[in-house]
């Protein structure tokens, strides 16, 4: 028989190393998640430049037309160059938001982890004293 079946806490100890390991997945998953929702932002802030600049261009072409009905169809164009940036703007604080929210996620489930590894280790230095105390015991009745 191990000073393992014999501890009392033995039941909690495993719990607590299950917990910890679970912790320890929940802090990936969550990175994991946090590196896709950068991935996303980084790609939307990429459309915004695109679009900041295709706006750039077209403003630029309107100014160059000479006849009317150019202006007018360079205008058009214009407005839609500026809505596109728009949509690419608020697409980007969307992802923004997201990624926020995420690193968030990442805070909380790195607190959980923490926690989770306190409590194991104050069972395993319960356990260390329990087991100090224990071979103590073992030589004290040798010595008798």
């Amino acid at each position: 028989m191990t000073d393992d079946r014999r501890y009392r806490l033995a039941p909690v100890r495993d719990v607590r190393a299950r917990d910890e390991a679970l912790r320890r997945g929940d802090l990936a998953n969550a990175v994991g998640d946090a590196r896709e929702t950068q991935g996303r932002l980084d790609a939307a802030r990429e459309r915004t430049e695109l679009a900041a600049r295709s706006l750039q261009a077209a403003r630029a072409e309107a100014a160059s037309q000479a006849t009317s009905q150019g202006l007018a169809l360079a205008e058009r164009f214009v407005a839609r160059r500026r809505r596109e940036l728009e949509d690419a703007r608020d697409a980007e604080l969307r992802a923004a938001a997201a990624h926020d929210q995420q690193l968030g996620a990442v805070d909380l489930a790195r607190g959980r982890l923490a926690r989770a590894r306190a409590d194991r280790e104050l069972i395993e230095r319960h356990f260390a004293r329990w087991r100090e105390a224990q071979a103590k015991l073992a030589e004290r009745r040798r010595d008798e």
